[in-house]
């Protein structure tokens, strides 16, 4: 008899969970609007790297011109540290961004 209690008890528990677990499916609407919100998220991100991208190219390349200019050693060695270090970003970057993939709509 007390096997059949707790049986029955742990069917009612199931069955509370199995009500109160049930995900809301969303509608095609929500869905698009879901998406373009990451969308636009995404391309926010975008726009901040590039930036970004373009303010560290051009300090580099203001960089660069200093360094050729005034002392070509130091800019050999900076060439010579860019390229050893550049490897190491590279895998860093890969491993960091594994597949992203973006939803296409049809």
């Amino acid at each position: 008899m007390n096997k059949e209690k707790i049986s029955g008890h742990l069917k009612s528990e199931l069955q509370k969970i199995d009500q109160t677990a049930n995900p809301s499916i969303p509608d095609q609407k929500e869905m698009l609007y879901r998406l373009s919100q990451m969308k636009a998220e995404r391309r926010k991100k975008l726009l901040k790297e590039i930036i970004l991208f373009v303010f560290c190219a051009l300090m580099v390349v203001s960089a660069a011109i200093l360094a050729f200019t005034r002392a070509p050693a130091v800019f050999i060695v900076l060439q010579v540290c860019v390229l050893a270090v550049l490897p190491i970003l590279i895998a860093a970057e890969k491993k960091s961004h594994p597949g992203e993939c973006e939803v296409e709509r049809r």
